[in-house]
């Protein structure tokens, strides 16, 4: 096992990486910019070192500052986490000629799945149903326009260097292609440094469903099943849980197949997440694959006993899994509530600020991964993912009943998070039956669940 792991990240990830590191003895080096110097992560880590980046963007996403710090902590691995420059084959690339262990896939496998072009090629080539829509670069707006009509409107023009709902819009006719085009390259080249822009059929009312995949360094391919991830706003997952409530034993049984040839036939190896849109007749198609941790791996640990990161260091540093991913058969129902620095009673807009007040719920089967604590100013310039409530239990209806006794008893005061919508949705008939898609969040607005929520504690909400 490595010596002295550097994780390339900040927040809750890095402070979730850091744990399995130090369970397993391995001192941790932590990095950070000259605002998060009171950041959790980095009185987390054994060392942390400020980060000096040669130009005025992001630290986080400057390659020389990282590796400036790796060589001189003399590092023999660096974790990316997720975000920033997890999904950069150059990152990787860049690991391999600097003599350090990239914890995650090689660049030749990011190469064929990490972008998002390359991965629907070589997806259709294994047989796994891809999303309908192009399959090389869009040059400009006319040539979008033609792809639409061919495609039929509405479409989906989306960036190929990242996600996070950044480079997304939805166009419905020519009229609204030029100023979508334009929009959605620019946002795409600021948000990723990388202005590709391609196409997808829009479709509504379905449901986001990914398939946790692993692929170890002797050629074995794993797949721990699917997480649901259809409540979001913004593009942006809030809640997720496994196994869907959409997905049949027979339908599962296919797409893992077909996943895990997917994985062999690329060479992956670590982690990776297949996504796929059902439509409204539960069919699922391709979407893009994830080369990296998700933000949502703690429910497939709670239904799997697995430490996915622990995974991720076995296989970077060549150990056998295979004895233990083999025989892996996921069990009972879990859920991940995300906890956003954000007001739902305002579209979900930011609301960074002093954190007054910070307690976290506890209990059987309740996990928190947080940053946060009391005193902690939330920054404006980086992701306000503050934390994430996992909650599991032998079935979905218990899980459901646990977590809003846990949701009703984590306490952020000072600004505004995204728990009073967790806890209206828990109390949502459409989400306790299993009946929802990407459009929950639009068609259940804060404001709608509180008209048809019973209880006095709610009251308070909407002000």
């Amino acid at each position: 096992m490595f010596k002295k792991v550097l994780v390339a990240n900040r927040g809750e990830i890095a402070i979730r990486v850091m744990r399995t590191c130090k369970r397993l003895g391995i001192p941790t080096v932590g990095i950070y910019t000259p605002s998060d110097k009171h950041c959790k992560h980095v009185s987390f880590a054994d060392k942390s070192v400020e980060l000096a980046p040669r130009g005025s963007g992001i630290g986080y996403l400057d390659m020389d500052a990282i590796f400036d710090v790796a060589q001189r902590m003399k590092v023999e691995a660096i974790h990316p986490g997720y975000g920033f420059l997890s999904e950069k084959m150059e990152f990787s690339q860049r690991c391999e000629e600097e003599g350090i262990v990239f914890i995650g896939p090689s660049p030749r496998a990011m190469k064929n799945l990490g972008g998002k072009l390359s991965a629907r090629a070589f997806m259709k080539k294994v047989g796994l149903p891809v999303m309908p829509g192009t399959l090389e670069p869009l040059k400009d707006a006319e040539e979008a326009k033609a792809a639409a009509r061919e495609i039929t409107y509405p479409v989906m023009l989306k960036a190929s260097g990242g996600g996070g709902g950044r480079g997304m819009r939805i166009v419905n006719s020519d009229d609204e292609m030029e100023d979508a085009f334009t929009n959605a390259k620019n946002e795409a080249e600021k948000a990723f440094k990388n202005s590709t822009i391609y196409m997808e059929k829009a479709f509504f009312k379905a449901r986001h469903i990914e398939f946790q995949v692993i692929g170890d360094s002797r050629g074995n391919a794993y797949c721990l099943g699917e997480r649901e991830c259809s409540v979001q706003r913004r593009h942006q997952k809030i809640i997720e849980e496994t196994p869907s409530c959409a997905v049949s034993p027979e339908l599962r049984k296919e797409i893992s197949d077909l996943c895990i040839e997917a994985v062999k036939r690329s060479g992956y190896t670590s982690l990776g997440t297949f996504e796929f849109l059902m439509s409204e007749k539960g069919d699922l198609n391709f979407l893009e694959a994830n080369t990296r941790i998700q933000v949502e791996h703690p429910i497939t640990e709670a239904v799997t006993g697995l430490d996915l990161v622990e995974i991720q260091l076995n296989i970077a540093s060549d150990k056998d899994v295979s004895a233990l991913l083999s025989n892996v058969r996921p069990k009972g129902h879990a859920m991940e509530f995300r906890i956003n620095a954000e007001n739902p009673f305002n579209n979900f807009l930011p609301s960074p600020g002093r954190i007054e007040k910070y307690v976290e719920p506890s209990g059987e089967n309740i996990r928190v991964d947080s940053a946060a604590y009391e005193g902690y100013v939330v920054p404006t310039e980086f992701d306000n993912l503050l934390g994430k409530l996992i909650v599991y239990g032998q079935t979905r209806s218990e899980v459901i009943a646990r977590s809003r006794d846990a949701l009703d008893r984590y306490t952020v005061a000072g600004i505004k998070t995204t728990i009073p919508y967790h806890r209206l949705v828990l109390r949502n008939s459409d989400f306790i039956a299993g009946n929802y898609n990407i459009d929950f969040v639009k068609e259940h607005s804060p404001q709608d669940l509180l008209k048809h929520t019973e209880f006095s504690m709610f009251e308070s909400y909407a002000q």
